[in-house]
């Protein structure tokens, strides 16, 4: 009788851990889609580089876990979410950096404008005639 009841609750335990790993997978990616968002808006470098280290480590786990076709559902749909997350915030940084660089170059083409002065790139040359001869080459 002890024998019985010891191997049912060995069987209900084994039961319990095999279903923990994957609902424990996908409560950790609502967690982190949850996080994302919330405070993704006001991340900055190094919190981002953490995200990436949190969702590699739960892809990592997620591929060794064996989930029913309603849980790949659920973790395809978080995947999303979370992917969309990290997408705006690339887009918001490369918007950010495709304006400064924008800013750059009309700054640069002022400054290169004002170094010509009135003379152009006739200035350059001892006489207008040098520069006109070496275009005609």
């Amino acid at each position: 009788m002890k024998a019985i009841r010891l191997g049912c609750l060995i069987f209900v335990i084994f039961l319990v851990c095999s279903c923990s790993k994957e609902e424990s997978t996908l409560s950790d990616y609502r967690a982190l889609a949850k996080e994302l968002k919330v405070k993704s808006p006001d991340y900055d470098s190094e919190d981002w580089e953490d995200v990436a280290r949190k969702y590699e480590k739960l892809e990592k786990r997620a591929s060794s876990c064996k989930f029913s076709p309603q849980e790949k559902k659920e973790l395809n749909r978080l995947r999303g979410q979370c992917a969309a997350y990290m997408f705006k915030a690339i887009s918001k940084q490369t918007k950010v950096q495709v304006e400064d660089a924008i800013e750059q170059l009309s700054d640069m083409a002022e400054g290169f404008n004002e170094a010509l002065g009135e003379e152009g790139l006739d200035g350059l040359f001892e006489d207008g005639n040098e520069y006109e001869e070496t275009n005609k080459e």
